[in-house]
């Protein structure tokens, strides 16, 4: 993707001389800064007002939790920042199924990535690894005029799995909302990456970072 965000970050980091690779995305003093959040001005995707907002609410201490945040603020994910939240100030397994608590385990309980509708799709449904990537595609690409034809088949290889209906829900309800807009992991990490420099950037060097 060509950013106006990495223009100006580089050109920055020009004239203070240092390089944007040596800057640690998990600095702790980015997330200090996030913890009492109110001015966005500047900051890669951070700075759009829903994103600002999920950032204000969320409150991230980490990269991971920063990638998660812009996950977070996408159409099909938006209602789930509530259990996020939750789940962050009390962390607990879902208890639906062991492989299932495994895969969400990393984003507090919250199918956000198309790469976990994946691998639910296929270690906890016993999908083929190829009807796993075509579910991801549909998300991928909001083809949600395809998805009503896969509820049979998740419900069905839930039975024959002998999973409860509350898996199966949990997972379909995701999946529909998931084909309106769902990131990829690797996407949204760097995203993240860039936004944590940002925020790096202008709270350690910011009259170079407004000059840029």
């Amino acid at each position: 993707l060509g950013l106006r965000t990495l223009t100006i970050a580089h050109k920055c980091c020009e004239k203070v001389g240092i390089d944007i690779d040596d800057i640690d995305p998990n600095d702790p003093s980015i997330y200090n800064e996030l913890q009492n959040f109110n001015y966005p001005m500047g900051l890669f995707q951070i700075s759009a007002p829903t994103n600002f907002k999920v950032c204000q609410t969320v409150k991230p201490k980490d990269l991971n939790e920063l990638s998660d945040v812009v996950a977070l603020a996408r159409p099909a994910a938006l209602d789930q920042v509530e259990n996020y939240i939750e789940q962050k100030n009390d962390p607990k397994p879902l208890d639906l199924h062991p492989e299932l608590d495994l895969i969400l385990s990393w984003s507090k309980n919250v199918i956000l990535y198309q790469e976990q509708i994946m691998q639910i799709a296929h270690k906890v449904f016993g999908l083929t690894l190829e009807e796993a990537e075509t579910l991801r595609r549909i998300v991928g690409k909001k083809k949600v005029e395809e998805m009503p034809k896969w509820k049979e088949k998740i419900f069905a290889s839930g039975r024959e799995r002998g999973l409860s209906e509350e898996v199966s829900i949990f997972y379909w309800t995701t999946l529909e909302a998931s084909a309106h807009y769902s990131f990829n992991k690797s996407h949204s990490f760097a995203y993240a990456d860039l936004a944590a420099k940002t925020v790096f950037l202008k709270q350690n060097h910011s009259k170079e970072f407004f000059l840029s």
